[in-house]
């Protein structure tokens, strides 16, 4: 049997099994170009008639290769020879930040595809992530230190805006899916950028995916299943928990602070993260559940907030916490009071902007200073409170110097002193006067390191 049949009735048999839309329903499917995008159109495309939908193709130029706008022009006529409605996002230069351009870049592409979902009418998008970017995803997560909910992977479906992305490549392997373009000689292009080694994904794609494949052939579809495997044991997690969180809820959806407490600290953990979980998608980690669950423990800090996403917290009030939405801008809901910081966010306070991450890849040109600290887990969550002129530096020669001899030294004027914010360890060692002045990091094996971006 050729092999686009073989791959094409595997295609067509998923998504008979699925029921994720009807036929004739309007489904946007994203298009880059690429062998991965374009198999998911042709496999699209191929459906039986009481299986297809009415395809909408959305194509981003990113304006960040020199072939963009012929990779435009090919996807057009391809529409155009196939009857496809094309909607087109041109993500143009001046808008292009001088750093963070990756993740800058997606967002623009997830924006535009919501709103061509929204103009057409859409309640489904497809996109092409196959079985080799799932264990490429396991893998980096496994690197970079993640829950094990979190090595699932990515989701073969999930909730976008009020509508659903759908990832229905996952079981199909790169090879797979350049085998079946190849025997239907289907033009595509290559991304030039996914060969440049100073992105992470960029590394495991190119040197541990094929160390993995030499040692086993299957090594892939192992990580994949690996990752099934844990997908139902967070089901069956998920069981429990939610029956563990009705336990402890109170009136308008706070929980009991003392039954929490009651509960053995590993059970605390899955359960704080289980109840984030609920709430936010993507972009939270080990880091800030265990930070929320040190609040919730510290006795001494009867209020607190842990931000979890742009627009939610956790918030510790005496003996209840609660999960509740936040204005962008704000920091904390307590005025002159402390704030947990949550790694990898940017913060916009006065003049300065800043972040604490453990990202080693992170860079930005437009720092204006960098400091690299070594710290201990015991060290968390890091705090961030108003500066008292006590707050003492640690400088090179192991001496100290206060804060109020700093702002001294450095001439800042009054009103600054007052506004200005301490950076702590939850001991209360001092880090940074962000903006002012930082302490020298203490040597120490067992620590790992994080960077402090100001700028």
């Amino acid at each position: 049997m050729p092999e686009q049949n073989i791959t094409q009735q595997k295609f067509n048999q998923l998504i008979e099994s699925k029921n994720w839309f009807t036929s004739g329903e309007k489904v946007v499917v994203a298009v880059s170009a690429g062998v991965d995008s374009m198999a998911l159109l042709n496999l699209m495309m191929n459906l039986p008639e009481k299986n297809k939908p009415k395809i909408i193709v959305a194509h981003v130029n990113h304006h960040l290769r020199f072939q963009s706008a012929e990779e435009e022009q090919y996807i057009r006529d391809f529409c155009q020879v196939h009857n496809f409605k094309i909607e087109v996002g041109n993500w143009e230069e001046r808008f292009h930040p001088s750093n963070g351009i990756e993740m800058a870049a997606r967002k623009y592409r997830y924006d535009f595809f919501s709103k061509v979902m929204k103009d057409n009418n859409s309640r489904i998008l497809l996109t092409a992530h196959h079985a080799n970017d799932q264990a490429e995803t396991v893998l980096m997560r496994l690197i970079r230190g993640s829950f094990i909910k979190d090595l699932i992977g990515i989701r073969e479906s999930r909730k976008f805006n009020d509508d659903r992305l759908i990832r229905p490549l996952l079981g199909f392997s790169k090879q797979e899916l350049t085998q079946y373009m190849q025997t239907l000689s289907i033009k595509w292009y290559e991304d030039d950028t996914n060969q440049k080694l100073d992105v992470t994904r960029n590394r495991i794609r190119h040197r541990l995916i094929p160390f993995i494949e030499e040692e086993n052939s299957r090594g892939i579809k192992h990580i994949n299943d690996f990752s099934q495997q844990l997908k139902l044991m967070k089901k069956q997690n998920d069981f429990f928990f939610e029956k563990l969180a009705k336990d402890i809820i109170g009136d308008a959806k706070t929980y009991d602070l003392d039954a929490f407490l009651e509960l053995p600290k590993h059970v605390q953990t899955g359960l704080i993260d289980y109840l984030i979980d609920q709430e936010v998608v993507d972009g939270f980690n080990v880091d800030i559940v265990n930070q929320v669950t040190s609040l919730l423990n510290n006795d001494e800090k009867p209020q607190g907030v842990v931000e979890l996403s742009n627009n939610l917290s956790i918030k510790k009030e005496y003996d209840r916490f609660l999960i509740e939405n936040i204005n962008q801008n704000q920091i904390t809901g307590f005025k002159n009071d402390y704030f947990v910081v949550t790694l990898n966010k940017w913060y916009f306070e006065d003049d300065i902007q800043w972040m604490i991450t453990d990202n080693s890849d992170f860079s930005d040109d437009e720092a204006r200073r960098v400091s690299r600290f070594n710290l201990l887990d015991s060290e968390f969550p890091l705090i961030v409170q108003k500066t008292q002129n006590r707050d003492r530096i640690t400088l090179k020669n192991g001496g100290h110097q206060t804060a109020r001899r700093l702002f001294i030294n450095k001439k800042v004027p009054v009103d600054k002193r007052h506004s200005a914010n301490s950076l702590m360890t939850d001991q209360g060692r001092l880090l940074a006067v962000l903006g002012y002045s930082e302490s020298v990091s203490i040597d120490n094996s067992n620590a790992r390191v994080y960077t402090l971006i100001i700028k």
